[in-house]
């Protein structure tokens, strides 16, 4: 049986892409707080960057808007594509590169970069020991000086304010969004059946469905520290504050 992640970004990669727009329109906002970040407690101001899962490339392209020298892999195609095009669409494709490329085979990856980013629960996917080794192969692709950045949901956040399910409206497209935690594993299981509004009712178009680990920010940092950094940063947001319980991220730097 093929893993989840075949069929939701491979199979159903369209749909996923049109149902998080709103969450991607973020990355610009994300990208210029994340390098005021950096250059305050890393004194880093990165000139070429590599995005591990890296989707539609919205903070590639937010990178590069900026002036570094974006690369981003993924393993689907189509969101490659989607990314080439916004590239080309924004006039920063002499700034960026997108390549098909599964994060489990980072170690084919050539390249040294000053930053590396791993965003939006792009970890969690196959297991600790699957999430440490793509870790440690993205140190090794860093620049002496370079940052690795995690960015995650705060599971301690989610738990604290669980809602097994909820309805949302846009566009004329209702998602009934359903979640399952499983405190044995650590594994959430989330399933979203996908409407489009209609004159009658709603029409029923696909439904998602993915389960991921999300780690505690303890358990993250010592991810990031058995992957072979020494210095692990936790915050609450791209913005440098603290780490709450009321935090809705989780943003490491590790270094």
């Amino acid at each position: 049986m093929s893993h989840w992640t075949e069929r939701l970004f491979r199979e159903q990669a369209d749909l996923f892409a049109e149902s998080f727009e709103d969450v991607f329109d973020a990355a610009d906002e994300q990208v210029a707080a994340l390098l005021d970040l950096l250059a305050e407690e890393c004194d880093c101001e990165p000139e070429r960057s590599l995005d591990i899962a890296c989707g539609v490339g919205r903070h590639a392209l937010a990178l590069a808007d900026r002036g570094v020298e974006a690369e981003g892999l993924d393993f689907s195609a189509s969101f490659v594509e989607r990314a080439r095009e916004r590239a080309s669409d924004r006039g920063v494709a002499d700034r960026t590169a997108f390549r098909h490329h599964d994060m489990r085979d980072l170690d084919e990856w050539s390249g040294e970069y000053d930053l590396i980013t791993v965003f939006w629960n792009s970890i969690g996917y196959y297991g600790r020991a699957t999430d440490e080794r793509v870790l440690a192969d993205a140190r090794e692709l860093l620049a002496d000086d370079g940052v690795l950045v995690v960015e995650l949901s705060n599971r301690d956040f989610l738990l604290r304010n669980f809602d097994a399910a909820t309805v949302s409206e846009s566009d004329d497209r209702l998602s009934v969004y359903r979640q399952a935690y499983d405190p044995g594993t650590g594994q959430f299981e989330t399933t979203i059946d996908v409407f489009d509004a209609t004159g009658a009712g709603y029409d029923y178009v696909d439904t998602m469905e993915w389960e991921n680990r999300l780690y505690a920010p303890p358990v993250l940092r010592d991810l990031c520290e058995s992957a072979g950094f020494e210095t692990v940063s936790l915050f609450g947001g791209f913005d440098g504050s603290d780490l709450t319980l009321e935090s809705e991220r989780v943003v490491a730097l590790a270094r």
